[in-house]
């Protein structure tokens, strides 16, 4: 008689899915020359390289990195102006960096409830949340998956709103065929060690503006500007630059990054139909118009009588990576103590409870793997009525 593993039973997926962060020799040999040539200065031709590459990935005129994705957001405030007294609109469902990037700047940010299907910012929401305060609003493509940047870009323009894209989740990821960073004012990324372009630590801001560039360049190097000498600084910036070290690793990691992308979608695109067959289970929606996903995180919903935590533990031990989940913002310590948890955000509620994450690296098997995840979420999904016991 079948049982679940967790129970004893054998487990759906017998072999381990690729690790995480991918390397081999090219990063050693990349790093090790830094440390030859010049790790020792603060900024090393390899920060210039991955910029030039990096911003050729994702079609950008100009790409800044600095020390992580977290002050790549407060940059872009920054850049834009954002201080005392100005709102700044977030989903309510993200990483905490997100909402705590206005209240660096001396602003408020405004939480608005995300869709029920995509888990993205809903647009009509954030029109709602406008006020004559507003003065710039991030978006985060969630899980990877863009945003509806058609209705956010028509909705904003129409009120003169700048838009940050927040990109953490989704490097190499494409909208209506236009890569996700090239819609808002300005885009930020995140490299930490688990994202699907990872160096431990490091970010970058992103931009078409010229203008933006050297704000944000100067905002990240201390108040600078290009050309002149250390000791004149124009802006109140700080020191929000990145290694040499990470930008040689950055670039070689970057050379995998396009096939690792079409990987992920494609097996993505398969388990989201796989899982969309077992009743209980709603993977996240993919609007007609994403022409590739990012896929930091393959996200799904369970029905309420399926318990999330014990369910976790049981497709863990049958062999499917998962990943912690985030809790709504709203519900965050810090901003309790601020009247946010005073308001109701049903769907990211929803969200938090409710949903599973499995790590990117699950995409990253063979079509034969993807389809044993399928078997593992059914397997499970099976034995429900044991998972309360």
């Amino acid at each position: 008689m079948e049982k679940l593993a967790i129970n004893g039973g054998q487990p759906a997926i017998g072999k381990a899915f690729p690790e995480w962060p991918v390397w081999d020799t090219r990063d050693v040999e990349a790093v090790g020359k830094a440390v030859q040539e010049e790790v020792w200065g603060y900024h090393g031709t390899k920060i210039d390289e991955f910029a030039r590459e990096f911003s050729r990935f994702q079609r950008l005129a100009h790409v800044i990195p600095v020390a992580n994705g977290s002050v790549a957001l407060d940059i872009a405030l920054q850049a834009l102006g954002v201080g005392e007294g100005d709102e700044v609109v977030v989903p309510d469902y993200t990483f905490m960096a997100t909402a705590l990037a206005p209240f660096h700047c001396g602003a408020r940010p405004i939480l608005v409830d995300v869709d029920p299907d995509t888990f993205n910012m809903d647009p009509a929401r954030m029109e709602q949340a406008f006020t004559d305060r507003t003065k710039a609003v991030i978006c985060v493509h969630f899980g990877g998956h863009p945003c509806d940047m058609t209705a956010i870009m028509r909705i904003a323009n129409k009120y003169g709103i700048p838009v940050v894209e927040d990109c953490a989740h989704a490097h190499g990821a494409i909208w209506e065929s236009t890569y996700v960073g090239s819609f808002g004012a300005i885009c930020t990324f995140s490299f930490q060690s688990s994202k699907t372009l990872a160096c431990g630590e490091g970010g970058a801001v992103g931009t078409n503006s010229d203008e933006l560039a050297r704000a944000c360049w100067s905002w990240h190097n201390c108040g600078r500007v290009p050309g002149e000498t250390d000791y004149h600084h124009y802006l109140p910036g700080t020191n929000y630059r990145i290694g040499n070290l990470q930008a040689a690793l950055l670039t070689t990691q970057l050379e995998r990054l396009e096939e690792q992308c079409k990987r992920r979608d494609a097996n993505g695109v398969y388990l989201t139909q796989l899982l969309g067959k077992i009743r209980g289970v709603k993977p996240q929606a993919r609007d007609a118009k994403v022409g590739r996903h990012g896929f930091y995180l393959f996200t799904f919903l369970l029905d309420e009588d399926i318990p999330r935590d014990a369910f976790k533990k049981a497709i863990e031990a049958e062999g499917v990576p998962i990943q912690e989940e985030y809790p709504p913002i709203h519900s965050l310590e810090f901003m309790r103590a601020r009247g946010y948890g005073e308001q109701s955000f049903p769907v990211s509620s929803r969200i938090a409870n409710h949903s599973v994450w499995l790590y990117h690296r699950a995409l990253l098997g063979s079509r034969e793997d993807t389809g044993r995840i399928a078997e593992a979420v059914e397997k499970v999904v099976r034995h429900k009525a044991e998972l309360s016991s």
